[in-house]
């Protein structure tokens, strides 16, 4: 495996996960959140994305190793706050030149609500082509790990020591105690799903950014938290594909639910 500890994922398990290349090579993650739109971290438009001219980027979404959508990218909003010292806000935009088509392979996720919690030790899951260590080879199947939400406070206590902290739009996940499952490079700009109580559908909580080595003991991955920035990404979003309303089971959903319900009927 890759993503240290993780496994293989099914096929179209997670189809709005995307890889972000330059030349066919993978170099980091993000998540489908529109039919224009992708989401990543921010830190990579100053690694891979910056100054790179858009018709040599591509992104990927690969839900079997046979299957290939690609796009270019026409556009990166980096937020205006971020900080590559810190890390904090790290998060990023980027819109397509043409928008994706959806079908079994290829779907957004679920955005949280603003500042919607997620209670400690809740399992939420990190996906990626990432290595399984800092100097590992990138996956060429997309991994998957299960990983427990920490309380803010223990977060905090994990790398009170190191110059860079965790701040409030921030969150870890992880095994700290044990040191053997986490994200690594090239997962980075990738998705954290956590599923939601009420409808059992998988929200975008987490943006994989940031830690100190890959399955270090007593430094778990940091990552982005999305509920600190709905307002940010629906202030530059026009997208009726992403805040569509549905009821089902006469319950109210905000992201293409009924589509994704049929999804999930069919894997």
């Amino acid at each position: 495996s890759r993503i240290v500890g993780g496994q293989p994922a099914a096929a179209r398990s997670w189809p709005w996960q995307v890889s972000l290349q330059i030349a066919a090579e993978h170099l980091c993650g993000g998540t489908v959140i529109g039919k224009s739109w992708v989401i990543t971290a921010a830190h990579l438009g100053w690694l891979c994305c910056f100054n790179i001219c858009m018709s040599e980027l591509q992104l990927r979404t690969e839900s079997a190793v046979t299957c290939y959508w690609k796009r270019s990218i026409k556009h990166i909003l980096i937020h205006p706050a971020f900080d590559r010292t810190t890390m904090d806000n790290d998060i990023a935009l980027l819109q397509m030149t043409e928008p994706f088509q959806f079908n079994h392979y290829v779907h957004p996720v679920c955005l949280p609500k603003k500042g919607q919690e997620i209670p400690s030790s809740s399992m939420c899951v990190v996906t990626g082509w990432g290595t399984d260590n800092l100097d590992g080879e990138k996956s060429n199947k997309l991994q998957q790990l299960e990983v427990p939400i920490l309380d803010s406070d223990v977060c905090q206590e994990y790398y009170q020591n190191l110059s860079v902290g965790v701040s409030q739009r921030m969150f870890c996940a992880g095994f700290p105690s044990k040191g053997d499952k986490d994200s690594c490079s090239g997962d980075s700009g990738g998705p954290l799903v956590c599923s939601l109580e009420d409808s059992g559908l998988y929200a975008l909580f987490g943006i994989t950014s940031w830690g100190f080595g890959c399955g270090r003991i007593n430094y778990p991955g940091v990552y982005t938290s999305v509920t600190v920035f709905t307002d940010w990404i629906k202030q530059h979003i026009n997208d009726t594909g992403m805040y569509r309303m549905h009821f089902v089971a006469g319950k109210l959903y905000t992201c293409s639910a009924l589509s994704f319900l049929a999804f999930i009927g069919n894997t």
